[in-house]
């Protein structure tokens, strides 16, 4: 798929909310096709030869970023989002991001965390912004929730941590399982099943 296949201006680059829209619009009812990948722009986001994944160095990379950031509220979500786009953040929930959402005001904390997960075109900026969704989140960002977890591999676990400590987020959780496969729909039943059970 083209980066400018039918959304923003010629020469934008897809966003991955777009991306998610898109190809759910196609199958409102089913799982995406091969859970949305690959994602657009994949290639201009690999990793260069000689640089493994580390998770926990990418979130302790990320949490600077994020105090940083929220210390000078002359800086953008737009540049958060160039900065943290080489960084190899894990799809799970981090504390340390978590700690850093906590540490702001809650309504940049919010309004920065919706942006990227909206306007986000790389994996890191998506994964961040869902992060700090799932510390100050409201049941207003459901939907936004929703529509990225659909590319379930990528988001699956951040998108469930979100989801299940919002009112009215286990009917999200169901309609989110109904909708994405393999690993992501596994996922998001163990962690319903698991709420279930610690009511009884």
């Amino acid at each position: 798929m083209s980066e400018t296949s039918g959304t923003g201006l010629p020469g934008t680059p897809t966003t991955l909310f777009q991306h998610a829209l898109r190809l759910h619009r196609l199958t409102p009812d089913a799982p995406l096709v091969r859970s949305g990948e690959p994602f657009p722009g994949t290639k201009r986001r690999r990793r260069q030869p000689g640089q493994p994944f580390d998770p926990s160095r990418g979130v302790a990379d990320a949490a600077k970023v994020l105090d940083a950031y929220f210390l000078d509220t002359r800086v953008s979500p737009r540049q958060l989002a160039i900065k943290l786009r080489d960084v190899p953040v894990s799809s799970r929930y981090s504390e340390r991001i978590g700690a850093a959402a906590l540490r702001a005001s809650t309504a940049r904390a919010r309004e920065t965390g919706r942006w990227l997960i909206r306007h986000g075109t790389d994996l890191a900026p998506v994964a961040v912004g869902l992060a700090l969704l799932a510390e100050v989140g409201t049941v207003d960002d459901i939907r936004l929730i929703q529509t990225i977890g659909l590319l379930s591999n990528a988001f699956g676990p951040l998108a469930v941590r979100c989801l299940e400590r919002l009112p009215g987020g286990v009917e999200a959780l169901f309609w989110l399982a109904e909708r994405v496969a393999a690993w992501g729909r596994v996922h998001k039943t163990v962690s319903y099943v698991v709420r279930r059970t610690s009511r009884l």
